[in-house]
Parts: C-alpha cells; sequence; structure tokens
C-alpha cells in the first residue's frame, strides 16, 4: 500500500498560526480541527510534538483516503489529551469540605477528575464521598469534591475530562494513524464508527481514559500493528460486527484487558496482563441498529487467538466466552486468574497446543461442543458440563469428558514473555507437541512520555 501523496498539513500547537497555509512547518497552523478543515481526499496531517498536548480531538467525519492512496496522520509521539482545567472559581462550598462544579452538560462515558496528573478517586455516592473523592452526578450536571482539611479546590490544580474521544472517525475510510498517544478522554482513546474501512493504527499509546483505549463499531474493519493500551476501563472493545486485527498489542493495567461483543476479531502476539476483572472476555450480541443482526453470524463474536499470553496475577478470570460466541486460542498460555478458561453452554472453544496454569479453577466448561486438546494443565479444578474435578481425578475427566485425550496435567513454568517450559520431572514432560506460544512475546513500547500539561 502506497502512502498519501496529497498535501501535508503541519500543526503546532506552539508556533502554529490558524491564519497560516499550513503547508510547511514554518507555516504550521496551531490546532489539529484546523488542519482537518483544509484537508482533502488522501492528504496527510503532521503533527509536531512540541512536549505540550493537543487538547482537542482528531475528528475525522466522511474524510480519509483510497485504497492505493491512504490519509496519514503522523503523530510523531504527540499527546492528545481529553483533559481540559477547570476555573477555581467556578467550585461553590456545599459544606465544610465539600464543593460542587455545575457544568453545562456532562461529556458521555466516564468522565473523572484529575489532580496534578493523577486521577482521583471516585465515589460510589455523594453520602460516601472521602476526601479528595468526587463524585460525578449525570442527572445534574454537578461535580462533587471533598479536599482534605484546611485546604480548598485552589489547592488541587484540577482538571477534568471533559472531552469525550481522542482520534474520532465518523464513516471515513482508509486511514492510517501512527505515532499518536491519546489519552484523559472520558469515553475512548481511539473511537472508529459507522462506515469505515481500511483503517491502520501503528504504534500508537491508549491510557487513562474513561471507557475504552481503542473501539470499532458496527461493520468497519480495523488493524492495529503494535500498540500500548492501559489503566483504561476497557483496554479494547470491539463490538456490533465490526473486524479488527492485533498483532503485538500489550494491553495491561485495565479494568477488562480486551471485551469482543459482536464481529471478528484476531490477536496474534499479544500479551493482556493484569486486568483487575477479566483479561480477555467475548459474547455474541444482537445490535439492533444493524440490519437483520440476529441472523448475522458476525454478532455473534469469533475470536482467533494466536501466540497469546493471558497473565490474571489473581483476578477472576483469563479468557470468559458467552452468550454464543466462538472462540479458537492455539500456542497461548493462560496464568495466574482464579478460573483460567470459562465456556458457558451455548458457546464454542477451540483450545489447543496451549497451556493453563496457576489458577484455582483451570477449566469451567458448560458446551458440549469445544474441543481441547493437546494441552497441558498445571494442577487445579475442571469443572466439565457441572462435574468437578480435582487434580488428582485427571483420569476420570479424561474418560467422562472424552476432550484431552493427547493432554497432560503436570508441573508448567511460564516465563514473562509467556515461554512455556515443563520441568524433565513433571507428568507432563513427554508431551508429544510443543506447547504454548512458538514464539517470545517482545514488545517496542511506542513513545512513552509522561501525561503532558
Amino acid at each position: 500500500m502506497s502512502e498519501s501523496r496529497g498535501a501535508t498539513y503541519y500543526v503546532n500547537n506552539q508556533t502554529g498560526n490558524n491564519d497560516n497555509t499550513g503547508l510547511s512547518p514554518d507555516t504550521s497552523v496551531a490546532t489539529i480541527a484546523k488542519a482537518i478543515q483544509l484537508s482533502q481526499t488522501s492528504d496527510r496531517i503532521e503533527l509536531k510534538n512540541t512536549g505540550i498536548a493537543y487538547r482537542e480531538p482528531m475528528l475525522f467525519r466522511q474524510l480519509g483516503g483510497q485504497p492505493d492512496r491512504p490519509f496519514l496522520v503522523e503523530g510523531n509521539g504527540s499527546v492528545l489529551s481529553g483533559l481540559k482545567t477547570i476555573d477555581s472559581s467556578k467550585w461553590e462550598t456545599v459544606k465544610e469540605n465539600l464543593y460542587v462544579l455545575t457544568l453545562e452538560t456532562t461529556p458521555y462515558g466516564n468522565p473523572y477528575l484529575v489532580s496534578q496528573g493523577k486521577r482521583l478517586e471516585q465515589a460510589k455516592g455523594l453520602e460516601s464521598i472521602e476526601p479528595e473523592q468526587h463524585f460525578w452526578n449525570r442527572k445534574s450536571n454537578q461535580v462533587y469534591f471533598r479536599c482534605a482539611t484546611n485546604k480548598q479546590p485552589t489547592d488541587y490544580q484540577l482538571e477534568a475530562t471533559l472531552t469525550t474521544s481522542g482520534f474520532t472517525l465518523g464513516s471515513a475510510s482508509y486511514i492510517i494513524c501512527r505515532n499518536l498517544i491519546c489519552e484523559h478522554f472520558s469515553n475512548d482513546g481511539f473511537n472508529i464508527h459507522g462506515d469505515c474501512r481500511g483503517i491502520r493504527l501503528e504504534n500508537v499509546i491508549a491510557r487513562h481514559n474513561g471507557d475504552d483505549g481503542i473501539s470499532i463499531h458496527e461493520s468497519g474493519g480495523l488493524m492495529v500493528q503494535n500498540a500500548y493500551v492501559h489503566d483504561n476501563y476497557y483496554g479494547i472493545q470491539d463490538v456490533n460486527a465490526s473486524r479488527s486485527v492485533y498483532n503485538g498489542v500489550l494491553a495491561e493495567r485495565n479494568q477488562i484487558g480486551v471485551s469482543l461483543v459482536g464481529g471478528y476479531h484476531s490477536l496474534v502476539d499479544c500479551q493482556i496482563r493484569n486486568s483487575a476483572q477479566k483479561e480477555i472476555d467475548i459474547a455474541g450480541s444482537n445490535p439492533k441498529h444493524l440490519i437483520g443482526a440476529e441472523q448475522n453470524l458476525l454478532c455473534k463474536t469469533i475470536l482467533f487467538a494466536q501466540n497469546v499470553s493471558l497473565f490474571g496475577n489473581g483476578n477472576r478470570m483469563g479468557l470468559s466466552v458467552r452468550n454464543g460466541a466462538s472462540a479458537i486460542m492455539e500456542q497461548s498460555v493462560i496464568s495466574g486468574s482464579e478460573t483460567g478458561l470459562f465456556v458457558d453452554r451455548n458457546s464454542h472453544c477451540h483450545l489447543s497446543l496451549s497451556a493453563i496454569t496457576g489458577c484455582h479453577e483451570i477449566l469451567k466448561s458448560e458446551s458440549q461442543n469445544s474441543f481441547f486438546d493437546f494441552n497441558i494443565y498445571g494442577p487445579g479444578q475442571i469443572n466439565w458440563l457441572g462435574t468437578e474435578f480435582q487434580p488428582d481425578q485427571w483420569a476420570d475427566y479424561l474418560k467422562i469428558s472424552q476432550r484431552d485425550q493427547h493432554s497432560k496435567m503436570g508441573t508448567v513454568t511460564v516465563a514473562k514473555d509467556g515461554i512455556v517450559s515443563i520441568p524433565a520431572d513433571s507428568s507432563a514432560s513427554d508431551m508429544e507437541k510443543k506447547v504454548g506460544p512458538s514464539a517470545p512475546f517482545t514488545f517496542s513500547p511506542p513513545q512513552n512520555q509522561s501525561p503532558q500539561n
């Protein structure tokens, strides 16, 4: 695929001027919005990384490129930030140490307050708000903040995630976006809606967003090469009948690492780790706004996962397959979750050449149609169609389930790069085939700067 051969518009948020043409670094415009306004099909936008965040979204509506001439966005490691500074004079006293800010509107998603670059904890209700916590009342468009004793809002340099999403596409196709960081948006860092074909993200970071790091909707197509998604609610959440391919992605410290609700998706050479709830959760759906969704097999959700490592670190679940979804996982490893793999009765999982270890419950399958074989399981409980098998009942599990006839249960070790090894004295040492990722997970993080002001 050739790159854009149209005009290039340069953006510099320190020295640019929107009265300029934007056609050279010396005549840069000041805002991304102006560069988009000037752009036409298959043009190019280049951001100057000034060390100061661009506090605006990058919104493309029905503007992009063609298959042989994609529109190119070069971020050069720049940061898009959804933070807006709060005028301290706007806070009103409710009672001692408790203040309220009234907004015209509340942004979509999960907005929150930030103090000196740090996210402030959000209380579940106004009555339970503790010092240096906030509560966002969506119905009244009011934000409550309780200061510590002898402090006022002016002492906190408060900001809020008042912009909905960062890199945002609405029916825009054939766009390459690379070397861009999206952070502190109330909704998504990278948000793709509508008829979006041929979208590529390369060397991107999505962090500290209220909902998703990266998300594609409807029936759009997305390819992601080398991305770091961390400290969002969902690291990745792709839905409806979308199609996405992820290669070389590290997702960590999200509530849920990867959520897939409809569509076909591929995760290859990825590591998902330290998610608070689940590493990967997939579920079939019936999106009412898509024509014939109930008959569209894509809406049932299909995941292909290869050379993927899921490191739970004590969370609830490694891989969850629900509501009619299908997962094909091979040459992968699941480790450290309470339950390694869960498949409900209406779903399907094809698991081979993979290892599940370090989990209290290695496998829980309610599905009679799933396929499991040529795997290694570390010692742990297996629940097959409601019958529980303890580690010393491995032979009973094989006989009753008629699954995993070439699999073994025994001691397994997993390295940080996902590579599985079997000690010589393990009962699984005579495996017929190599199990686990066939190549170590290597990751070169995109230019990962600290949050900017």
